[in-house]
């Protein structure tokens, strides 16, 4: 009997210094979520010169992240994001080619991260960018992809679209519905190149459910070229942007405005003013969507300014799931070249071509 007890001793002894070596570990080892997105569709794609019928994957991503509680309220973060393309394995970007990082955050202060994210001014839209798919034309007006494409000289103009590499990134608590974002991007130069490029952005965010509204500032060192690239002299490329619209019921609104400025001087000078307005209305599962961007010429007579408008409607399957369709077109002037930037296949038309596209598509949040 006593080797009984014994044994029965023994064996709960070991059950309880696995149990606690398991909650142990589970303490230490912190906590991540796998998640992602697939975004696809079908277009009819009319760059103006040919018509395309194509399959499209628009910022398709997979991703892990994951927090582990430290001392108060600071917490480690880390998040692992990749660009990925199911119907065209040869899209799909390098690991970590999209938002990827590491930091602290704490309620206190706000979150330090490191790695590569977007810069604050790419990252502010408020509700001027509802649209999906081709129909996005805040990528292609108001931060200046649509310019960068219509410049002659592209070593001249830039987007401000800006995912950072090499970045340092902060965001504040929410005080009073206002958050502050500032980053840094450090310059790493190849032992070749002799000048730098560092990047410097902040925004300032207002958001209170009903009305929301921001200001951003964005300035990139030696990033534009009057001729070729790399060839000096050189221009610090720098931008403003303003967004304001509210949140009514089942009504939105928005309006984002940008100036663009490639900070050269004389006939190599290149400034630019974009806006964008866009507006919402839900019907139970349906929203019905619709937006009109224009973009000014780059300088007197360049003729490369460009409008762009959208109308859409999306179904909502559950919260996760939604189907959608929309019709968007681009109408360049003589020199303009602007062209749909969302979609993983770009076409860019002639100068002067107008290029429209008609699209189905389903996303999928997970």
């Amino acid at each position: 009997m006593q080797f009984k007890k014994s044994k029965l001793v023994s064996r709960l002894a070991c059950l309880g210094i696995v149990m606690a070596s398991g909650h142990a570990m589970a303490q230490a080892a912190p906590e991540f979520t796998w998640y992602g997105r697939i975004d696809m569709g079908v277009e009819n794609n009319d760059d103006g010169k040919l018509v395309r019928n194509l399959s499209q994957s628009y910022g398709s991503r997979l991703g892990i992240k994951g927090e582990k509680r430290l001392k108060g309220d600071l917490t480690g973060i880390f998040q692992v994001e990749t660009s990925i393309a199911a119907d065209d394995t040869a899209n799909s970007k390098a690991f970590a080619s999209r938002n990827s990082f590491v930091g602290l955050k704490a309620d206190s202060w706000g979150r330090f991260l490191m790695g590569t994210y977007d810069m604050p001014l790419k990252d502010l839209q408020g509700t001027a960018g509802p649209m999906y798919g081709s129909a996005d034309a805040l990528e292609v007006v108001v931060n200046g992809k649509g310019t960068k494409n219509s410049v002659a000289t592209a070593s001249q103009f830039a987007n401000i679209h800006t995912r950072q590499t090499n970045v340092v990134h902060y965001t504040s608590p929410k005080f009073s519905n206002v958050v502050v974002k500032a980053a840094y991007g450090l310059d790493e130069p190849a032992a070749a190149v002799t000048t730098r490029a560092p990047v410097w952005g902040t925004s300032v965010e207002y958001d209170d459910g009903t009305w929301n509204a921001g200001l951003a500032f964005e300035n990139k060192e030696n990033a534009t070229n009057p001729v070729t690239a790399g060839t000096a002299p050189f221009g610090n490329l720098s931008a403003r942007k303003l967004t304001v619209g509210g949140k009514w019921g089942d009504f939105t609104a928005g309006l984002a405005l940008s100036t663009i400025d490639n900070g050269l001087n004389g006939t190599v000078g290149r400034l630019n003013n974009n806006w964008v307005v866009a507006t919402t209305y839900k019907v139970g599962d349906l929203t019905y969507k619709g937006t009109y961007g224009a973009s000014t010429e780059t300088q007197s007579g360049a003729a490369d300014d460009y409008t762009m408008v959208a109308l859409g409607v999306d179904y909502a399957l559950d919260k996760t799931v939604t189907l959608y369709g929309y019709w968007t077109q681009i109408v360049n002037n003589s020199n303009g070249k602007a062209r749909f930037e969302a979609g993983e296949n770009k076409y860019s038309p002639v100068g002067g071509d107008d290029p429209r596209v008609l699209g189905v598509g389903i996303r999928y949040n997970f």
